[in-house]
């Protein structure tokens, strides 16, 4: 659940074993106050007393050393709690980011992407581990220390907390400037990042075209501005360092002189000068936490939208599960079986109550243009479809959006009698398969990447699949088979193999619906003969685009998904009927 402080999507960092952690930094800073209080008293004995045998002090020395070696200790242990904290928060950001991209199809480029994977969660851990955590431990133990010097003497007391003062009202005011150039820094170094990434995955291109010194001279220009505002917002940061760098030398001079005009013993004014010392160093870590908390108000304006993507999504899920309950389509639907036109099809939405639409198919909802809705689509087991319009993105776009990897709230699909928009992933996979031409395959082995849509099947059925669609012997002849790593979108293998591994991992299981988005252009003559022979004895339905579609299928039917009357001011347009292609 977001904080009320914070923005969508980032979550709270009391939560789970963060609170723990919490807690143990504030007992870090109260530990540390009290060994800083019992190292001054030390101080006063130690210089106090005037023995006929110095052996008396030994002890006294010791503990001393001990109190300073404890010290030490809690520093380390700050420092682990905090890391520990920073590590934990950002990875739950970082989970957050991946659910994000995934979640929809409109995402940053992959140098933003990578930007806010590095700068923006460095950003973020630096304040948590090296921002929040110092306050937790500097607050109790500068509070602590106080009282102890209010015990010793008053004026001692506030001759330490006038200099902080001073120091709160000094970050107070370099706060906002260093929040300005902050947000400035990372803006440009998301520019530089995206045009970093742009031109990398266009290198093939700007080489074509003579390009490389213009590209190196646009790159040199965003990395001039990335220097620009970095050492803007550095002269920011030294003057919050600074501030509380003298703030601390101010409250040990200030000690002294205190100590002087009202002639404290000087005892009590060594051991005031010891707490001084012990706290100087938190004091100065407290400063550069203004400059931590600048850089992270700049992230979070980035990543509080990132991630509140993926809860928008999930909330959309949900809404559509509950709306799914009395969902039924109204209207004419188009029958694409090979002589029928069906009419007043209803859509059935949740578990088949008997076998009259098992391994149907049922699209409806879906609109390219304000003019006209798409016409309905209802198939059957058996049946070949071809998806047709004069953009091919337009295919893709309502191939994917009926899916489900794009984002429709008024899109309804029913496969095999279950509303296939309304199913977690688990089910999805289940009922559809696809394959797309250009697909970009993860990272990982060949015999992962053919069961990714179900890895609960066996090994053997992967490698059946892969037997299937003609891969067998070429991946036998790599030098460690089914799992040699694909790396960069598919390599080693050639984009046709690539093409016949993602057939492959789609028909996986024959799922009732198979979705292929002109995969045909991206194999080779043999792979084209394949592919066709899989869509003619594939036993569910076959939903495909394509630019030769004869080739593909003997008999099938045109689903069209063009507006006749882009243009005009229409309301409403009646669905057209499904033109027959070929004999079945």
């Amino acid at each position: 659940m977001p904080s009320k402080k914070l923005p969508p999507g980032l979550p709270r960092l009391l939560s789970g074993r963060r609170r723990g952690l919490m807690a143990l930094l504030v007992g870090t800073g109260l530990a540390m106050a009290a060994v800083t209080g019992a190292s001054a008293l030390l101080m006063m004995w130690l210089l106090d007393e005037t023995p006929a045998d110095g052996g008396s002090t030994v002890p006294l020395v010791a503990v001393l050393a001990a109190a300073a070696l404890a010290i030490g200790v809690l520093r380390a242990l700050e420092r682990v709690l905090g890391e520990m904290l920073g590590q934990d928060y950002i990875h739950q950001i970082r989970k957050g980011l991946v659910k994000s991209a995934l979640a929809t199809d409109r995402g940053p480029s992959p140098g933003v992407t990578i930007a806010r994977s590095t700068n923006d969660l460095s950003s973020v851990r630096n304040w948590i581990a090296m921002g929040i955590a110092p306050l937790a431990v500097g607050v109790p133990l500068i509070l602590g220390t106080a009282v102890a010097l209010w015990l010793l003497a008053p004026g001692l007391a506030l001759a330490v907390l006038v200099p902080l003062a001073v120091l709160a009202a000094a970050l107070a005011m370099l706060a906002r400037p260093a929040f300005e150039r902050a947000r400035a820094l990372r803006r440009q170094r998301g520019r530089l990042a995206a045009r970093l990434a742009d031109t990398v995955m266009a290198a093939g291109t700007i080489r074509a075209a003579g390009g490389e010194a213009r590209e190196v001279k646009q790159v040199d220009k965003a990395g001039r501005n990335v220097v620009d505002a970095a050492v803007n917002r550095a002269a920011a940061s030294g003057s919050i360092r600074g501030a509380a760098a003298a703030a601390a030398s101010l409250g040990t001079a200030a000690v002294a002189a205190v100590g002087s005009w009202q002639a404290i013993p000087t005892a009590t004014v060594a051991a005031a000068l010891t707490i001084v010392g012990m706290i100087a160093a938190p004091i100065t870590d407290m400063g550069r936490a203004v400059e931590y908390r600048q850089n992270f108000k700049a992230a979070r304006r980035i990543l509080g939208p990132a991630l509140a993507v993926s809860i928008t999504a999930g909330n959309e899920r949900r809404r559509r599960v509950v709306a799914s309950a009395g969902h039924a389509t109204a209207g004419s639907a188009t029958a694409v079986g090979p002589d029928v036109v069906a009419s007043d099809g209803e859509a059935l939405n949740g578990e088949s109550q008997d076998g009259e639409d098992a391994g149907s198919l049922l699209v409806a909802g879906l609109s390219e243009c304000r003019n006209c809705p798409v016409p309905e689509l209802q198939a059957w087991p058996g049946q070949r479809v071809r998806i047709r319009s004069a953009d091919p993105a337009v295919e893709t776009r309502l191939l994917e959006t009926l899916i489900g990897v794009r984002s429709d709230p008024d899109a309804f699909t029913q496969v095999n009698g279950l509303s296939l928009l309304d199913r977690g992933g688990r089910d999805r996979r289940r009922l559809v398969g696809y394959a797309a031409a250009g697909a970009y395959l993860e990272r990982g082995s060949i015999a992962r990447s053919v069961r990714y849509r179900r890895p609960d099947l066996d090994a053997v059925e992967g490698s059946a699949a892969l037997e299937q669609v003609g891969l067998a012997g070429p991946i036998a002849r790599l030098e460690r088979g089914e799992q040699t790593m694909l790396k960069r979108g598919g390599e080693p293998l050639s984009t046709s193999e690539r093409a016949r591994l993602v057939l492959a991992r789609a028909m996986l299981g024959e799922p009732p619906l198979l979705v292929i988005n002109r995969l045909d252009a991206d194999l080779d003559r043999d792979g084209r003969q394949m592919l066709a022979s899989v869509v003619r004895d594939y036993p569910g339905v076959v939903l495909f685009a394509s630019d030769d579609p004869g080739a593909l299928a003997a008999g099938f039917t045109e689903w069209s998904v063009d507006c006749p009357h882009a243009g005009l001011d229409l309301t409403w347009v009646a669905a057209r009927p499904a033109v027959v292609h070929g004999a079945r």
